[in-house]
């Protein structure tokens, strides 16, 4: 006989900066990611939040190919496991605050996406300590491994282990792109031409891909992680530098002539598994926890 479950999470807005990137610089000079948490001002504002951040280091993820961060959260189970129980038929609901994130001052963004990936895996991925865990890769769950990719019994490359998947990509919505002299002013001055390389700015996004994946079978202990992924691709502007691919390439005049600014604003989301706790079978319990202890 089952009782009911519910186990819920906030994951909180996220401001991601790539400050003002000058003219011929490709990469952002000091980028910062922080949590948005001052409710009563800040727009998308949101205090309450169970995640934090892994690894955030200016200079390497926030800075070279590509633009990677990520939150988590670790939920003990611990009491499944002493009760040799599970959560069967589980329902995984995810409900976010806004669809899309809103670039609020961003302009002269180069070509490029950004992807988001939410997971909801089996087992202690031991994020609170310093690892090898692959951000870049967060969509690639179930498909290969996440944390140490040289080890054949790495974490998060079976599909059992990946309870939810949902990979989003975001790009510039075209038709909310806002260009000088005559929607915006420029910013070229001396050094360049805003006729011919006009300042836009960027108004919003629009979903580009959405899929949804895993295998919400059976959620045993001791735990499960949470991960909220990002990968920001168009705060790298080396797609418009001179790629060196013939004698007469030049760069993008935006990249030569004009600076650039993406300023990120991720909306909050809330994860809510629902199902009904039970006790293991013998099997379950010999499939489940031996595949899953030898990997935590």
């Amino acid at each position: 006989m089952g009782v009911p479950r519910m186990i819920q999470s906030q994951f909180g807005s996220i401001t991601y900066d790539s400050g003002v990137i000058p003219p011929a610089q490709p990469t952002p000079v000091s980028p910062t990611v922080i949590f948005n948490d001052v409710f009563a001002t800040n727009y998308q504002g949101v205090k309450r939040h169970n995640d934090q951040f892994h690894e955030i280091v200016a200079g390497s993820n926030l800075s070279a190919n590509g633009i990677h961060f990520m939150t988590y959260e670790y939920i003990d189970l611990r009491d499944l496991l002493e009760e040799k129980a599970c959560m069967d038929d589980v329902v995984i609901n995810v409900q976010r605050l806004y669809e899309l994130p809103y670039p609020s001052v961003s302009y002269n963004l180069p070509p490029g996406n950004i992807e988001e990936t939410l997971l909801i895996l089996l087992g202690d991925y031991q994020l609170d300590q310093p690892g090898t865990f692959s951000v870049e890769r967060a969509a690639c769950a179930g498909f290969g491994p996440l944390k140490d990719p040289t080890a054949q019994d790495s974490q998060g490359g079976l599909p059992f282990e990946v309870l939810y998947r949902e990979v989003r990509q975001y790009v510039q919505d075209p038709s909310q792109n806002f260009v000088s002299p005559g929607q915006v002013g420029s910013q070229a001055g001396n050094t360049g031409n805003a006729a011919i390389t006009p300042t836009r700015f960027v108004g919003n996004y629009r979903l580009a891909s959405r899929t949804i994946g895993g295998y919400p079978d059976l959620l045993v202990g001791p735990g499960i992680t949470i991960v909220r992924a990002f990968s920001v691709y168009p705060a790298i502007r080396s797609v418009q530098a001179i790629d060196g691919e013939g004698p007469t390439d030049q760069p993008a005049d935006e990249l030569a002539f004009l600076r650039m600014q993406l300023q990120l604003g991720i909306p909050a989301l809330q994860v809510n598994i629902v199902g009904t706790q039970r006790p293991l079978t013998a099997t379950e319990t010999a499939t489940y926890y031996s595949n899953i202890l030898m990997k935590s």
